[in-house]
Parts: C-alpha cells; structure tokens; sequence
C-alpha cells in the first residue's frame, strides 16, 4: 500500500523554525511556506502530474493524518490547506484532461486553491453564460483565505442548476470585505465576503456539470477531513496542557493525573477513529451508504472529542490558559470556533435514520 511518509510532517510540526512561529491574526504565510517547502501542497495531486497521489481511492488515512498535524500547529492553516485539497480533489473528479493538466501544474508551482459555497439568501452568487464564457451576480460569505487563494472553486447557480466555477484571482480587483468576519477566533483564516457581481469567466472555468458539487458519497464523507483538523485543535490543546503541568510541576497531583489520563483515552479514541475514516474513504465508492455514515460519525465524535478536551484543559490549567499569552488562548478560541460546522442536528438525525434502517 502507498503511504506518504507523513513522519517528515510530524518532525517539522514537532520542531518548529522560530521563523514560522505566527502569534498575529495575518493570514498565514509563513505556514503555507512552510507547507510547500515539505511538498504538502501537491499531498494529492495526481501521481501522473507529479502528486504523491493520495486521497483518490487510497491513502486517505495519509491526508487525515497529515490534516490532523496541521491543525495541530495552527488551525486556521488547517482550515486553508483542507480547502486547497478539497479543491484539487473536485478537479481531478470532475475537471477535463486540459483542466487537469493546466490546474495540477499550477498547484505544484504554488498557487493555491479553495472552496468557496457559503452565501447569504439575500444575495446568492448566480451567473449567467454569455458568449464563450458567462458573468456573475451576487457574493460569497466566509471566504476562507480571501485574496490569498488564487484559484478559489465558487458554487453559483445558473439557469440549468448550481455549477463550479475556477476563479482566476489574479486577474479581478475585488475587495475584501471584512464586515461579517469578527469571530473571537480563527481569526487567521481572513474568511471575507466578496461581491462578485460583474466577474467574467470564460468557459473552460467552468468545472464539471449541473449539481456535481453536492453529488454523493463525496459530499457528505468529505466532512472527515475538517474534522480531523479539528482533533489536530485537540491535541495541541493536549500538548499545551501537560507542558504547562510540567512546567509547574504538577503532573504528580491526583487530580492532574487523573485528567491526563482522561486527555490520554480522549486522544487515542480520536486516532482509532482517524484511521477508520481514513479506510471508509479508501472505499466510498463500493460502499457509499456507509462510507457516509461514518462520516458523519466521525464529525460527530471528533466535535465531543474536541469539546471534552478543551473542558478538561480548562479545569487542569485554570485562568491562565484563558489569557494571552498563554498557547492554550489561542488554541482554545480557534478550535471552539472551528467547531461549529454547519447542520449538527440535521448530521445527527442522518445518523439515527442509517441506524435504525440497519434494524428494520
């Protein structure tokens, strides 16, 4: 079986050049340097085009894992880097051969790519073709990366249905707007709104057909890669608590130790859960039904998993953890944010429906 050797990532994570430290609320540059000095932009770029080719139909525990030590380091580059691959995989599902080959060339070259669906009812992004190619209306809210991402995926929806669209960034003079992002954290991610009304787009940006987007097992089982950023989240939140009781030593109290042993359980519970997304990955398109509802038990269990972590370090660390500048702060902010994904309920009533189904 083909396996990144994600050690390399793990060693970097572990011994991080002061340059690449960020303690601002910038966007941050030096960690997507820091992941393209390691060969982590191209984690999924196809083989053929110079990839290491994982998260297709193998090595998806690979990408977890990785996605998971980012997050570790900083969540809002988590959240980035989890869009750029997001990204680079809808390409390569559903992106013609040209496409393919003009958009890996500039992921290996650095550029990087996002997601961006978000929107508010009021102003929905809408385009309409024109000639060879089409012109759009509307915005996109919690625009993750802003003016940063060079070539973002937007969703709008067209006289046919809802398509994907390339944007070629470098090319438009939008404004970042910045009025719907004050957030107590994540700060990091500069998640802007842009208006893109009167954005042209030729017709060779327009990737795959009508609804491909929100086709399924991709969809819904692509939840697991946020959540394994957000267990990254948790073990810093983990590693930032026990260097603060061994600081102080006070790793022997009773206490202290019974709640290292509750972050110990917590930990290995969301590695065993890793590695099973990873494989149900591996695998959506011969079992999809239940690759999707792992899935969404996976999102379910890493949210209780980050949650519990960041209860119990709060209790082991006290008010300091809550105050700058302290590594727990910021920590415990950006994750608690990042948290909170879209339709909890709705996921968890997909779950109890699959359950019962297996029962009737």
């Amino acid at each position: 079986m083909f396996e990144i050797p994600v050690h390399i990532v793990k060693e970097r994570m572990s011994f991080i050049p002061k340059k690449y430290i960020e303690n601002n609320d910038d966007f941050p540059y030096l960690g997507i340097e820091l992941l393209q000095s390691i060969g982590l932009m191209s984690l999924n770029v196809p083989t053929e085009y110079g990839g290491k080719g994982l998260g297709h139909d193998h090595g998806n525990f690979g990408i977890l894992k990785a996605l998971k030590q980012i997050g570790a380091y900083d969540l809002s580059l988590g959240r980035i880097y989890e869009g750029h691959l997001n990204a680079l995989l809808l390409i390569d599902r559903y992106g013609g051969q040209n496409q393919k080959m003009d958009y890996f060339q500039q992921a290996m070259s650095g550029k990087l790519f996002g997601i961006w669906n978000s929107e508010f009812p009021s102003e929905p992004l809408e385009y309409q073709t024109s000639g060879d190619g089409g012109i759009l209306k509307g915005a996109k809210v919690f625009c993750s990366g802003a003016s940063n991402i060079h070539r973002p995926i937007v969703t709008a929806a067209g006289p046919q249905g809802t398509r994907m669209i390339l944007l070629h960034m470098d090319q438009y003079e939008l404004m970042e707007d910045m009025t719907y992002w004050k957030p107590m954290g994540m700060r990091s991610s500069v998640s802007c709104r842009f208006d893109f009304t009167g954005t042209v787009f030729q017709e060779d940006q327009l990737l795959g057909g009508v609804y491909d987007y929100v086709s399924e097992p991709d969809f819904t089982s692509g939840a697991v890669r946020f959540a394994a950023v957000q267990l990254g989240g948790a073990e810093a939140a983990i590693r930032a608590t026990a260097t603060h009781l061994k600081n102080l030593n006070r790793t022997g109290a009773p206490e202290q130790v019974s709640r290292l042993g509750r972050l110990a359980v917590l930990r290995e519970t969301g590695m065993v859960w890793l590695k099973r997304a990873g494989e149900a990955l591996d695998s959506r398109y011969v079992d999809p039904s239940g690759t999707m509802h792992l899935a969404n038990m996976f999102r379910t269990v890493a949210r209780d998993i980050c949650e519990e972590v960041l209860k119990i370090c709060e209790m082991a660390v006290g008010l300091q953890g809550m105050m700058e500048p302290h590594p727990l702060e910021r920590i415990h902010r950006d994750l608690s944010v990042y948290l909170k994904q879209p339709g909890p309920d709705r996921t968890i009533s997909a779950i109890g429906t699959s359950f019962i189904t297996d029962y009737s």
